[in-house]
């Protein structure tokens, strides 16, 4: 493999970018132009389809047809850059990493080495100064990094030995970041082995370099988010594993990169769910209401600032259309505050809804099953 300095794009890019919501265009006005690409996205896991949108006066508009992943797609995360997009799942005949357009119906997979099935975490879209597009994947079952190019068929090891269940794998320069939850998938389940840890390693050798422990009582690593020299890491907290209860000890840490040290530990007082930038410079965290909650709020936390906008004790309680509460699965933010909410249903529709900044309800709209992941795209 040539020697590549590897940058990170995709949807983190929409903490950087000052684009707006509405154009103040829509189909119902005759002689206005409408949108010629979709403004966010949708993930649905279980229908396998993403579904692309605008928003245009207030409502939710869909654009486009819905892009169809194929029989037996299961991928529950995506990311992006531009017009391209890319998501993993596993497989019975073996895991697939898929790479595919907003714009055009064309799409091109490629599969890991012997159709190894290899339980895939979040793709991380990736490029050099070359203008080469590709993406990391995390290998959970492998303990490994590998990297996929579209069009080409399969996948690439990258490196090896990365920890026990790695969520993310993140490019800084010459190294890979890998976020490793730490967790023991060896009899099918996921328990704690002890706090996640953050491993660097050389991406051209594959070497080992250093890692970053968490502090202990931080349990299981579910999203990280980069930017510049800093990290924010969500450690989703855990489970009975009797009941599979949320155990309320979720916690958003903070990282320095530089200097690989924890910066602060901010308990959620609940388990997190969810974790998206929002293009207002927000970070939204989607929390169950403590211990043994299934209901959720919304927590806003600023990285310019790093304090809780809206925190544990005044978070932000979404509302439904008739005024009773709504229960995210997935939420984000416009550059002017509004908030996108995904709800989950495995059977049946889910739906998108438009929320003010404050939580309340404006517009809404059906989406597949299963909706795991929002891709806000930069103008």
């Amino acid at each position: 493999m040539r020697r590549r300095s590897w940058i990170q794009m995709g949807a983190l890019a929409v903490l950087l970018a000052g684009c707006g919501g509405s154009n103040g265009t829509g189909p119902d006005d005759p002689g206005v132009v409408t949108p010629d690409r979709s403004e966010f996205a949708v993930l649905n896991s279980i229908s396998g389809t993403l579904q692309q949108f605008n928003r245009i006066d207030g409502r939710i508009v869909p654009f486009g047809r819905d892009i169809q992943l194929g029989a037996g797609f299961r991928g529950q995360t995506a990311d992006f850059i531009q017009d391209l997009w890319v998501t993993a799942w596993d497989a019975p005949e073996g895991s697939k990493v898929l790479f595919g357009s907003f714009s055009t119906d064309e799409q091109t997979t490629a599969v890991f080495p012997n159709n190894a099935i290899v339980d895939p975490g979040k793709p991380t879209v990736i490029f050099d100064a070359g203008g080469t597009v590709g993406a990391l994947i995390p290998a959970r079952a492998l303990d490994a990094v590998f990297v996929a190019f579209p069009g080409t068929p399969m996948a690439q090891i990258a490196v090896e030995g990365v920890g026990t269940f790695v969520e993310r794998a993140i490019p800084a320069g010459q190294f890979v970041v890998s976020v490793d939850a730490n967790l023991d998938d060896e009899e099918g389940g996921r328990a704690p082995l002890g706090p996640p840890r953050i491993a660097l390693h050389e991406f051209i050798s594959g070497s080992y370099f250093d890692e970053l422990r968490l502090p202990e009582g931080t349990v299981g690593a579910t999203e990280a988010i980069v930017l510049e020299d800093k990290m924010l890491l969500l450690a989703g907290g855990g489970v009975d594993p009797l009941t599979s209860a949320p155990l309320g000890d979720g916690n958003l840490v903070e990282i320095d990169m530089t200097a690989r040290s924890v910066q602060d530990v901010n308990s959620l007082g609940g388990n997190g769910i969810s974790m998206e930038a929002g293009r207002n410079g927000l970070v939204y965290v989607v929390r169950t209401k403590g211990v043994d909650a299934t209901e959720t709020d919304l927590l806003a936390f600023s990285f310019a600032i790093r304090a809780w906008i809206n925190g544990p004790e005044n978070p932000i309680q979404p509302s439904d259309r008739d005024g009773s509460n709504l229960s995210c699965r997935l939420a984000a933010a416009f550059l002017d505050g509004q908030i996108l909410c995904a709800t989950y249903v495995a059977a049946g529709q889910g739906r998108l809804v438009l929320l003010s900044a404050e939580g309340e309800f404006i517009d809404e709209a059906p989406i597949g099953a299963g909706t795991t992941d929002i891709l806000l795209r930069p103008s």
